[in-house]
């Protein structure tokens, strides 16, 4: 199988320790991997045809915010939207994947969900650390081979507050203390989702702002199978 990684964006988040760290676990499952600094390649779907998984690892990428952080262009939106209906996967995790390239809608129809805070840091925190709180990750679909075998679990990092597509399959939720934020006690989001796109398979998992969080033994285990289970629809 062969894997496509995009990576950029705001360094601070380290997006090449997290590629790094990614494509060795995709090589041990078999995978050729190939890393972009650009989403040009995109413009071009036809060259990237016979690819079975891409994973954008671009950190907080909005034209809103900082020129650094970079973009998605309408035709490389569009390159990678025709990319994923002809029937390659794509499989990502926290930022670099559900809060990249906001000023594209479409891009998170196709995601399924849309980062919007992390209290207590809310609306926003320049120190990250700070919104660290301790929170339960609860397997909801346990017989899901993705998620089959792993128990529910704590986990410090952020806590990611997101807008969910309602058609995810959801594998695994969190639910909110109301500490910070009273009004949103009881709350239950997703985590972990799977869902389709025409013909092609879309995997996501909220954690890992740091590559720490990957490395958690049921995160890294989640984010393999989940890779794993969006490269195959070809098959």
């Amino acid at each position: 199988m062969k894997a496509v990684l995009f990576v950029g964006g705001w360094e601070g988040h380290a997006p090449s320790a997290f590629s790094g760290w990614y494509a060795d676990l995709l090589k041990e499952n078999d995978f050729s991997v190939d890393v972009y600094d650009t989403m040009e390649p995109l413009e071009r779907p036809e060259e990237l045809a016979g690819i079975d998984l891409i994973t954008p690892i671009w950190s907080s990428a909005r034209s809103g915010h900082r020129e650094e952080f970079g973009t998605m262009t309408k035709p490389q939106e569009d390159g990678l939207l025709k990319l994923i209906g002809d029937g390659c996967g794509i499989a990502g995790w926290h930022g670099h994947m559900g809060d990249a390239f906001r000023d594209r809608p479409t891009y998170h129809f196709l995601i399924g969900g849309q980062f919007v805070a992390h209290p207590p840091g809310w609306p926003d925190n320049l120190q990250p650390r700070e919104d660290y709180i301790d929170y339960d990750v609860t397997i909801c679909r346990p017989s899901d081979p993705i998620v089959a075998g792993i128990r529910s679990f704590r986990l410090r990092s952020e806590q990611y507050y997101m807008l969910t597509d309602p058609s995810n399959e959801v594998l695994a939720t969190t639910t909110f203390s109301g500490d910070h934020l009273w009004w949103i006690e009881g709350t239950v989001i997703p985590v972990v989702w799977k869902r389709r796109w025409d013909k092609g398979r879309v995997f996501y998992c909220s954690i890992g702002h740091e590559l720490a969080d990957l490395q958690v033994p049921q995160v890294t285990e989640i984010i393999r199978r989940g890779a794993l289970w969006a490269a195959r629809a070809k098959t």
